[in-house]
Protein backbone atom coordinates (compact mmCIF):
# COMPACT_ATOMS: atom_id res chain seq x y z
CA UNK A 1 0.00 0.00 0.00
CA UNK A 2 1.57 3.24 -1.14
CA UNK A 3 1.67 6.17 1.26
CA UNK A 4 -0.77 8.86 0.19
CA UNK A 5 -0.20 12.21 1.88
CA UNK A 6 -2.58 12.85 4.74
CA UNK A 7 -2.50 16.13 6.60
CA UNK A 8 -2.41 14.42 10.01
CA UNK A 9 0.08 11.68 9.15
CA UNK A 10 3.68 12.79 8.74
CA UNK A 11 6.13 10.37 7.12
CA UNK A 12 9.88 10.71 7.73
CA UNK A 13 12.78 8.59 6.60
CA UNK A 14 16.16 8.01 8.17
CA UNK A 15 19.33 6.42 6.88
CA UNK A 16 21.96 4.76 9.06
CA UNK A 17 25.20 2.82 8.54
CA UNK A 18 25.11 0.60 11.66
CA UNK A 19 22.97 -0.15 14.70
CA UNK A 20 25.29 2.06 16.74
CA UNK A 21 24.82 4.94 14.29
CA UNK A 22 21.04 4.44 14.40
CA UNK A 23 21.11 4.49 18.21
CA UNK A 24 23.19 7.68 18.32
CA UNK A 25 20.77 9.32 15.90
CA UNK A 26 17.49 8.15 17.45
CA UNK A 27 18.09 8.41 21.19
CA UNK A 28 18.30 12.22 21.55
CA UNK A 29 15.25 12.51 19.29
CA UNK A 30 13.34 9.94 21.37
CA UNK A 31 14.31 11.73 24.57
CA UNK A 32 12.82 14.94 23.20
CA UNK A 33 9.68 13.08 22.08
CA UNK A 34 9.24 11.57 25.56
CA UNK A 35 9.70 15.01 27.15
CA UNK A 36 6.88 16.25 24.87
CA UNK A 37 4.65 13.36 26.07
CA UNK A 38 4.60 11.66 22.67
CA UNK A 39 3.55 8.01 22.60
CA UNK A 40 6.36 5.98 20.95
CA UNK A 41 6.09 2.54 19.37
CA UNK A 42 8.84 0.77 17.43
CA UNK A 43 9.00 -2.14 15.03
CA UNK A 44 12.55 -3.23 14.27
CA UNK A 45 13.61 -6.23 12.26
CA UNK A 46 16.73 -6.36 14.41
CA UNK A 47 18.50 -3.93 16.68
CA UNK A 48 21.21 -4.62 19.24
CA UNK A 49 19.84 -3.42 22.60
CA UNK A 50 23.40 -3.33 23.99
CA UNK A 51 24.15 -0.44 21.61
CA UNK A 52 21.14 1.45 22.93
CA UNK A 53 22.23 0.98 26.54
CA UNK A 54 25.85 1.92 25.76
CA UNK A 55 24.85 5.09 23.94
CA UNK A 56 22.36 6.03 26.68
CA UNK A 57 25.12 5.79 29.28
CA UNK A 58 27.10 8.44 27.38
CA UNK A 59 24.16 10.78 26.75
CA UNK A 60 22.99 13.44 29.13
CA UNK A 61 19.28 12.63 29.11
CA UNK A 62 16.94 12.59 32.07
CA UNK A 63 14.58 9.92 30.77
CA UNK A 64 16.93 6.98 30.20
CA UNK A 65 14.57 4.55 31.91
CA UNK A 66 11.63 5.54 29.69
CA UNK A 67 13.79 5.12 26.59
CA UNK A 68 14.92 1.65 27.70
CA UNK A 69 11.28 0.73 28.37
CA UNK A 70 10.27 1.38 24.77
CA UNK A 71 9.34 -1.88 23.08
CA UNK A 72 12.38 -2.03 20.77
CA UNK A 73 12.17 -5.43 19.18
CA UNK A 74 8.68 -6.79 18.67
CA UNK A 75 7.55 -7.44 15.14
CA UNK A 76 4.68 -9.76 15.90
CA UNK A 77 0.90 -9.70 16.29
CA UNK A 78 1.16 -8.16 19.79
CA UNK A 79 3.04 -5.18 18.35
CA UNK A 80 0.29 -4.49 15.81
CA UNK A 81 -2.35 -4.72 18.54
CA UNK A 82 -0.30 -2.29 20.63
CA UNK A 83 0.03 0.08 17.66
CA UNK A 84 -3.71 -0.10 17.01
CA UNK A 85 -4.41 0.62 20.70
CA UNK A 86 -1.89 3.48 20.66
CA UNK A 87 -3.46 4.98 17.53
CA UNK A 88 -6.96 4.66 18.99
CA UNK A 89 -5.78 6.28 22.23
CA UNK A 90 -4.14 9.15 20.34
CA UNK A 91 -7.28 9.70 18.24
CA UNK A 92 -9.42 9.86 21.40
CA UNK A 93 -7.04 12.04 23.40
CA UNK A 94 -5.48 14.06 20.57
CA UNK A 95 -2.08 12.82 21.82
CA UNK A 96 0.87 12.69 19.43
CA UNK A 97 2.13 9.27 18.37
CA UNK A 98 5.41 8.31 16.72
CA UNK A 99 5.88 4.89 15.13
CA UNK A 100 9.45 3.96 14.18
CA UNK A 101 10.07 1.12 11.73
CA UNK A 102 13.53 -0.23 10.95
CA UNK A 103 14.78 -3.03 8.76
CA UNK A 104 15.28 -3.91 5.13
CA UNK A 105 13.11 -2.32 2.41
CA UNK A 106 10.71 -5.26 2.26
CA UNK A 107 10.29 -5.32 6.06
CA UNK A 108 9.61 -1.56 6.17
CA UNK A 109 7.16 -1.80 3.26
CA UNK A 110 5.26 -4.73 4.81
CA UNK A 111 4.92 -2.99 8.18
CA UNK A 112 3.89 0.31 6.60
CA UNK A 113 1.23 -1.50 4.61
CA UNK A 114 -0.22 -3.02 7.79
CA UNK A 115 -0.16 0.30 9.64
CA UNK A 116 -1.56 2.35 6.75
CA UNK A 117 -4.37 -0.17 6.23
CA UNK A 118 -5.35 0.35 9.87
CA UNK A 119 -4.99 4.15 9.66
CA UNK A 120 -7.08 4.27 6.49
CA UNK A 121 -9.89 2.52 8.38
CA UNK A 122 -9.96 5.31 10.97
CA UNK A 123 -11.54 8.73 11.00
CA UNK A 124 -10.25 11.80 12.82
CA UNK A 125 -6.62 10.72 12.68
CA UNK A 126 -4.38 13.31 14.25
CA UNK A 127 -0.74 13.75 15.11
CA UNK A 128 0.65 10.47 13.78
CA UNK A 129 4.29 10.37 12.70
CA UNK A 130 5.86 7.34 11.03
CA UNK A 131 9.65 7.18 10.74
CA UNK A 132 11.15 4.55 8.43
CA UNK A 133 14.81 3.74 9.14
CA UNK A 134 16.83 2.31 6.24
CA UNK A 135 20.32 0.82 6.31
CA UNK A 136 22.47 2.72 3.79
CA UNK A 137 24.28 -0.44 2.67
CA UNK A 138 21.00 -2.12 1.80
CA UNK A 139 19.39 0.77 -0.10
CA UNK A 140 22.56 1.95 -1.84
CA UNK A 141 21.80 4.18 -4.80
CA UNK A 142 18.03 4.05 -4.11
CA UNK A 143 18.30 6.69 -1.37
CA UNK A 144 17.26 9.52 -3.65
CA UNK A 145 14.14 7.73 -4.88
CA UNK A 146 13.26 6.70 -1.32
CA UNK A 147 13.55 10.26 0.04
CA UNK A 148 11.10 11.53 -2.60
CA UNK A 149 8.34 9.43 -1.00
CA UNK A 150 8.55 11.21 2.37
CA UNK A 151 7.57 14.51 3.99
CA UNK A 152 10.90 14.85 5.76
CA UNK A 153 14.16 13.35 6.86
CA UNK A 154 15.33 12.57 10.39
CA UNK A 155 19.04 12.95 11.06
CA UNK A 156 21.25 13.86 14.00
CA UNK A 157 20.06 17.48 13.93
CA UNK A 158 16.39 16.46 14.02
CA UNK A 159 13.58 16.65 11.48
CA UNK A 160 14.29 18.29 8.14
CA UNK A 161 11.48 19.01 5.68
CA UNK A 162 11.97 17.74 2.13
Amino acid sequence: MEYVGHQNIKKLCNFYVSDLHLSVMLLPYLSKQINEDVEITTIFEKLDKENIGAVLEKLNVKNKEEILNINWFNSNKDTYEKIENTIDKSINSNKKTTIIIGGNKNYISKNNETIMKYLNSKKNISNIKIIDCYNVEEVGMDMKSIVKKYDGLLNTSGEIAI
